[in-house]
Order: structure tokens, then C-alpha cells, then sequence
């Protein structure tokens, strides 16, 4: 049997890191500022990537204009030890927004043509979206990340309200928690939401559909120099660092959980076919020397058959996916494992037997596909008498990755969350 890749504890850390300030709903700069701060308190404290990373990119979220809470979350951070070694994590699913479930993950009635290569490689909408999204991205350094007065202020009241959550936790069962338990509700409610909608799937799925961005949307070009000074897109920040030192290539690797399992390799494969495949203004090393890795956890399928070869082929043995079989999420949306999902945890999942078999009936004709090379599949344990579904459901998206990787006691998802 395979076992985890020796990075795999250090990538899903800094993947875990990319929830951190989910749940704040302020706007601009009081926002970032609680984001960075948080990331920046476990790049500092948590065992697996204490003192080893710098900051050095990000974080950024981006919100729908409908929404109260991020869609979408990535930062960059550069190995202390190893310079030219970056990661790029980016943020799954917001546990709490409605409209990152909706937008960010159930946009599958659909799929967008990859813009590389010819052959019929496709991506869901919901990929899609999110790589435009973050494609989008823009980074500059904030006043607010400056040491004037009014970041000291701020910075301590934050400071303040985060050390009084952290001990309204301490000594609390961590499944008990108010923060985990607002999760597993919200679950909950996703589940009872899909239930409602399903009769009228199509026509929503019509509406959904002219959110996709086109093949040319989701193949973006390097900002010109001079465009370069105030904010800058990941390609680009990339193409800055590669410049510094052309003789010494850069180690890029790409991580994410959730959503962000299934974005992971797609930006890995982005940047790898802009730097090998695409023209002079994609290009973001022009020695094309750069290596680009992907560690992705508990992703679900980001495109069809021919994407998923696309990623064994072009990534190859860079690419790495660690699976829980008990994760609902790994299921979808390859549809025989998605078939699978009512047998899961037996008969609390045993009623999602009809929605299931439509939505496989429905989105069959995409013919979504997981990547097979580099996968690492393994079981969590199930404990029926101690977990409702939305409980089992969390358990064994994160914890269970955790535990599997021997990070767990010391780290499990509220750690992350807070």
C-alpha cells in the first residue's frame, strides 16, 4: 500500500492555514489584517512549519458581490531554508457561505474547455470560476501591514478578541465547540438546500452556466512592467522572483484541501503549461527551468477523463493526492464513486440514495475523472455511535486527514478555524 508523501504533513498545514479568518465578515483592511494575522500566528506556532516559511505574497480573499463571507482565499510563503522553494496554498470551501457551496463547488452541470492543447481536457464551472478567480488576484503591500499607530491599535484589539476566543476553548471538547458546531450545522443545511432544489436543477443550472468564464478567461497574460508597482497577480509575483535569480530555478508547489484539493492541481497545471506551452507574455520563467508541484487533499474531481490525463501526464510524478475513501467530498464527482455515497456511513447516508442517482444520472454525460498518478487513498475510521452525518461528514474531511498524517492530537480542524 502506498504511504503519504513526506511533505504531505508540512502542504496540508499550510493548506489547513488558508481557513483562517473565514468566518470574519468586515470589510478591506481591518479584514486582511485579521487574515494575515492569523495565518501568521500558525506559520509561527504550529509544529510542521514553525519559523520555516516567510509570508511573502497574501494572503488575498475575494468575495461574490452577493456575499457576506469570502469565496476564495490564497497566499504564497517562501521556505526559509530553501529560498527558491515556494508553496501556494489556497483555501477550500468557506464552511459558512452559502454562495462559496453553490458557486464554488456545486457549478457542475457544466464544463469550460482547458485552454491548453487540443484534446478535450474540461474543467466543471466550478473549477472554472474559482481559477479565474484567483487568476484574479491581486496582492500590494498595505498600509495596514505597516507599523503606524492605527495597525497597533487595531492589531491589539484583535489580538485581544482572539486571545479570549482561545480561552473560551481551552479545556473544551473540540467537537463540542460553538465554531465546529456552526460548521456541521451549515452542513447540514447545504445537504437540506441541494434536497430542495434538486426538482428544478435544470433551469438553475442554466442560470449558473452563464457565470462560467470563457477558455480564453482562464488563460491570463503577465502584467507588463509597468504595471508591476502597485499590485501584483500570482503568475506575475512568480515571474518577479524567477527574474532574481535566473541561474537558480524556482520550486513552486501548489496545495490546497476541498475546493482547494480540486483548484491545487489545476493551478499547478496552469502554470506549468504557461511556462512550457505558452507565448512570451505567459510565460512567467523564461528559462523554463522552473519546476511546478501540486499536493492536493481531499479534493474533489476539478474536470472530465481527459483533464484528469492531462494532469497524470503534464504533472506526473509531481503530482500528489492524498484521499480519504470515507471523505463524502473525494466521491464527487466521478460518478461511480459518487454512487457510492449512500453506502458511506450506512443509514445515515442511506437516504441520499435518490438524490444521488439523479445527480449521476445527470452529470454522467461530463464523464468527470479523479487523477491517477500520485494518489494515496486510505480509510478513516467511522465511529456511527458518537457522529451524526454533518459530524461524521467534518470528521472525516479534515480530522481524519490529520490523524492519518500523525498530526492529530496536537492539531485538529478547530485549531485551524480559529
Amino acid at each position: 500500500m502506498a504511504t503519504p508523501h513526506e511533505d504531505d504533513p508540512v502542504m496540508l498545514t499550510l493548506a489547513a492555514l488558508t481557513y483562517r479568518g473565514f468566518q470574519d465578515a468586515l470589510p478591506g483592511d481591518p479584514h486582511d489584517f485579521i487574515v494575515r494575522r492569523a495565518i501568521q500566528d500558525g506559520l509561527d506556532n504550529f509544529a510542521p512549519v514553525q519559523k520555516q516559511w516567510e509570508l511573502v505574497w497574501g494572503p488575498v480573499t475575494s468575495r461574490l458581490p452577493i456575499a457576506v463571507f469570502d469565496s476564495n482565499a490564497m497566499y504564497v510563503v517562501q521556505s526559509v531554508a530553501a529560498p527558491n522553494r515556494y508553496v501556494v496554498a489556497i483555501r477550500g470551501t468557506n464552511p459558512i457561505a452559502s454562495t462559496d457551496w453553490l458557486f464554488g463547488d456545486l457549478l457542475v452541470d457544466t464544463t469550460v474547455r482547458w485552454p491548453y492543447g487540443d484534446d478535450d481536457a474540461a474543467v466543471s464551472g466550478s473549477t472554472a470560476l474559482g481559477l479565474e478567480m484567483l487568476q484574479d488576484m491581486r496582492w500590494r503591500v498595505r498600509s495596514i501591514d505597516r507599523r503606524g499607530a492605527h495597525v497597533s491599535q487595531i492589531g491589539s484589539a484583535i489580538d485581544n478578541l482572539i486571545l479570549a476566543g482561545r480561552a473560551r476553548l481551552s479545556g473544551v471538547n473540540p467537537a463540542c465547540a460553538a465554531g465546529l458546531s456552526s460548521i456541521e450545522a451549515q452542513v447540514g443545511k447545504i445537504v437540506q438546500h441541494w434536497q430542495d432544489i434538486d426538482a428544478d436543477r435544470s433551469s438553475l443550472a442554466a442560470t449558473l452556466r452563464a457565470l462560467c468564464p470563457t477558455p480564453e478567461e482562464i488563460r491570463p497574460k503577465l502584467l507588463p512592467a509597468a504595471a508591476r508597482t502597485e499590485a501584483v497577480d500570482l503568475m506575475t509575483f512568480l515571474a518577479m522572483r524567477a527574474s532574481r535569480n535566473p541561474t537558480s530555478p524556482l520550486e513552486v508547489i501548489v496545495t490546497g484541501h476541498s475546493k482547494g484539493g480540486a483548484l491545487a492541481p489545476a493551478v499547478a497545471l496552469w502554470l506549468k503549461e504557461a511556462l512550457h506551452s505558452g507565448k512570451d507574455d505567459e510565460r512567467w520563467d523564461p528559462a523554463r527551468s522552473a519546476v511546478v508541484r501540486c499536493h492536493a487533499f481531499a479534493g474533489p474531481t476539478p474536470g472530465n477523463e481527459a483533464f484528469a490525463a492531462r494532469i497524470d501526464r503534464v504533472l506526473g510524478a509531481d503530482h500528489h493526492h492524498l484521499r480519504n475513501m470515507h471523505d463524502v467530498v473525494t466521491h464527487a464527482w466521478q460518478t461511480d464513486e459518487l454512487r457510492q455515497i449512500p453506502a458511506l456511513y450506512g443509514a445515515r447516508t442511506a437516504p441520499f440514495g435518490a438524490l444521488i442517482e439523479r445527480l449521476a444520472a445527470g452529470i454522467g454525460p461530463l464523464n468527470y475523472r479523479q487523477a491517477q498518478r500520485g494518489v494515496v487513498a486510505f480509510s478513516g475510521k467511522l465511529d456511527a455511535a458518537a457522529r451524526s452525518f454533518p459530524r461524521e461528514f467534518v470528521h472525516q474531511h479534515l480530522d481524519a486527514y490529520l490523524e492519518e498524517l500523525r498530526l492529530a492530537p496536537g492539531l485538529n480542524a478547530l485549531k485551524f478555524f480559529i
